[in-house]
């Protein structure tokens, strides 16, 4: 097994955090840097698509035959990253496809959400073949044009950002720059499982425990405010 993580923040303390994790689930680590601080390591994608630029070249940085698990840093800042590593150690995913971890759409479902959707933080990937299909539908998705979202879809979006109550909606700093950012993501998020699906890759995480796994992530969410870490040995760094 290899973990692909997609680092934005690097600190020597968050590359040992980490390899522990990749430690855990017995894996080989690769990270995919995305700062520009970290331009000179020879797997620096840039972050001109954010975490989805990462994504889009994960197969040119893997290095083993997979499995994958491609995470992103949200793993250790607002997931009980322990307890999905226990989790993912124990599970025996050969189906082909891009396995992760779905949403049902919002009751009123703007027609541009899918139902359901892929959360665009974790996916595991079972094979080589499995990842190289993932990152070509990555790459259409970023390639595709941006169409005028429908007015319901917009104002879903807003009241998604914006939403005042804890753990619900996007719980990041609301600073303009990181609103257009998410919303951004949320689009290519949206757009890579309509493309997931209609070349039926995606595959949805399943079981109890995976279910109890989700409702601890939600509780967490709850608890905590933005920039705020549950986990003591994680640095407070603010996203940028």
């Amino acid at each position: 097994m290899e973990v692909l993580g997609v680092a934005y923040h690097w600190t020597p303390a968050r590359q040992a955090q980490w390899q522990r994790w990749a430690k855990s689930l017995g894996a080989q680590l690769t990270l995919i840097h995305t700062h520009p601080d970290r331009a000179d390591q020879p797997t620096y994608v840039g972050n001109n698509h954010f975490e989805f630029g990462a994504y889009a070249a994960a197969d040119r940085h893997a290095r083993t035959p997979g499995p994958y698990v491609l995470v992103n840093d949200t793993l250790l800042d607002r997931h009980a990253h322990r307890l999905w590593a226990r989790w993912l150690r124990r599970r025996t995913l050969r189906t082909p496809g891009v396995h992760c971890d779905v949403y049902a759409a919002p009751r009123e479902r703007p027609a541009e959400i899918p139902d359901p959707y892929a959360s665009s933080w974790i996916f595991y990937l079972p094979t080589r073949a499995d990842l190289e299909t993932f990152t070509a539908a990555v790459r259409e998705t970023l390639a595709q044009p941006t169409d005028q979202p429908s007015p319901a879809y917009e104002a879903f979006l807003h009241r998604w950002l914006n939403h005042p109550l804890p753990g619900v909606g996007y719980q990041g700093p609301r600073t303009p720059e990181d609103l257009a950012r998410k919303r951004q993501t949320i689009l290519w998020e949206h757009s890579l499982s309509r493309n997931l699906t209609a070349t039926n890759q995606l595959r949805e995480f399943k079981g109890l425990n995976y279910r109890v796994l989700r409702r601890i992530d939600q509780v967490l969410r709850r608890l905590q405010k933005s920039r705020v870490r549950l986990y003591p040995d994680l640095p407070k760094i603010p996203r940028a």
